[in-house]
């Protein structure tokens, strides 16, 4: 069993050895002319800029990223959950339907899910134009398809023989299933549900950046003008609204016996579906399509894409998104595991904090400033976002688990690091790994951040051909995109399985 462990252990600290000639293109493509700026950058943080107008404007692109982050996660929830109720075995089963249905339905799921929320904003932006409406879309896309991959994943544990007691009964069908269902729905989403809030909120705010409203404009404004006090005032009420949602998420408690509470969500449930129905009809037909005004240009053959150049992008993506995930499963527990003392710790968490607070594509502008643009540095910048989270975890469960083992070896007079690492860390491994499994899956669509901003990977090309008007192209480049985030998903799934 220990030997198990001490595995697990070593395959979580082997993956930082991509360090070694990452950071060796890094050293070789630095230039001394942008640290001044990245040293503006740091010391503006402990300076904001506070007068009231900047207030007054940090008020307004905040309720703008909340009402885009809200209402995208409110819509996503409910879809996601009716999504999942006819993707699941026992709606099939309770209306006797065939299962040929059940696999395009998952198979849809799956498509839209392996395409970031980014890469749905910049082709929708680039259809339809910049729209606040734009953002909700782009972010209700594949989270409709997240979220009900996790209802119908719990919905799976529910035992057929509950329906079949209901329906001695002669009840409605329908009423049936609403009845098995109801309380895994409510209980998922008390548990899931409030953490996918936050996320439509950083979503709203990376959407931002590319033109959609909100904070991550504000932010994305204040970079170009390399105004980092204004910048600062941006991110930490930014930081301020993440915290304030945290604590209010931990509060909210939900009671499914409460009957007026269960009214008040079957009422919203019905209103968010005739309001979104409505509202996308209305916002098809009231669209101008300037720049699609045809499907023909998709079946064009004179395409610009040489074969050779295409698989070298494809390449480029698999391989940023395999550095980015090593950095973000190796980076945690060996920062911890070195610096491992109480005010240490604290640095680290506040380190990490901000890795998770600053948009990834800031923290890649940031680096290009005293660095050319690579696939190391755009590997670096997923890699230390993506540790920011990781990091949070391990922390989460380490603070929470059995220290007796530590403290035993401690009093033989093991090593403090030793110790750590064998009688705390060792324990975590296997969990710790399969989490960051399931983090890859999100790295692969998280590519086309950087790749946009990076110039590297299917990002740049995607970005190249919807510059030009090339919808073959993108037509193209998004096949390739899904392909190699389901592909992945397909992997990281088998991982996770053998490590539960």
């Amino acid at each position: 069993m220990n030997k198990l462990k001490l595995n697990y252990t070593s395959l979580s600290f082997l993956p930082i050895l991509v360090c070694i000639p990452l950071g060796y293109q890094l050293i070789t493509n630095i230039h001394f002319g942008g640290f001044k700026l990245f040293q503006e950058f740091l010391i503006s943080a402990f300076n904001p800029k506070i007068d009231n107008e900047i207030i007054i404007s940090v008020i307004n692109r905040l309720n703008e990223t909340i009402l885009i982050g809200f209402f995208s996660w409110l819509v996503s929830i409910i879809f996601g959950a009716i999504f999942a109720i006819i993707s699941s075995n026992i709606f099939y089963k309770i209306f006797n339907i065939p299962n040929f249905f059940y696999r395009i339905i998952r198979l849809f799921l799956t498509i839209i899910r392996s395409i970031h929320e980014v890469v749905w904003g910049i082709v929708l932006m680039q259809i339809y134009g910049i729209n606040f409406s734009i953002g909700i879309i782009a972010i209700c896309i594949p989270y409709i398809a997240v979220n009900s991959k996790v209802f119908a994943e719990q919905l799976e544990t529910i035992d057929y023989k509950s329906f079949e007691s209901i329906n001695q009964i002669n009840a409605p069908k329908f009423s049936s299933l609403l009845t098995i269902v109801w309380n895994p729905i409510i209980n998922t989403f008390k548990n899931f549900g409030l953490y996918r809030l936050e996320c439509s909120i950083r979503s709203a705010v990376i959407l931002g950046l590319f033109g959609i409203g909100g904070i991550g404009t504000s932010i994305f404004l204040s970079f170009q003008v390399l105004n980092f006090r204004e910048l600062w005032t941006y991110l930490w009420s930014l930081a301020i609204l993440i915290i304030l949602s945290g604590l209010i998420f931990k509060k909210i408690k939900f009671n499914t016996t409460n009957k007026i509470l269960s009214i008040f969500l079957i009422a919203v449930f019905f209103i968010t579906i005739l309001f979104s129905f409505s509202y996308f009809l209305y916002f098809i037909f009231n669209n101008n399509f300037e720049n699609f005004n045809s499907l023909s240009p998709l079946f064009k053959s004179n395409l610009d894409l040489g074969l050779f150049n295409f698989l070298k992008l494809i390449l480029e993506t698999i391989i940023l998104s395999l550095l980015s995930t090593a950095i973000a499963i190796s980076l945690p527990p060996l920062v911890i595991g070195i610096f491992n003392n109480n005010t240490s710790k604290i640095f680290i968490k506040i380190f990490a904090f901000l890795l998770r607070l600053i948009p990834t594509p800031v923290i890649l502008l940031i680096l290009l400033t005293f660095n050319n643009p690579s696939l190391s540095l755009a590997a670096l910048t997923l890699g230390l976002h993506n540790a920011g989270i990781t990091s949070k975890l391990l922390f989460t469960n380490l603070d929470s688990q059995d220290r007796r083992n530590y403290i035993a070896m401690k009093s033989l007079g093991i090593s403090k690091k030793t110790s750590w690492l064998l009688g705390l860390f060792s324990q975590q491994a296997k969990s710790y790994l399969a989490y960051c499994a399931y983090r890859s899956d999100i790295i692969v669509r998280e590519t086309a951040i950087v790749g946009v901003i990076g110039s590297v990977g299917l990002g740049w090309q995607l970005q190249e051909s919807l510059g030009s008007f090339a919808w073959q192209e993108v037509t193209i480049v998004l096949i390739a995109y899904s392909s190699i985030a389901i592909v992945g998903e397909l992997i990281n799934g088998k991982i996770k399985n053998s490590l539960t």
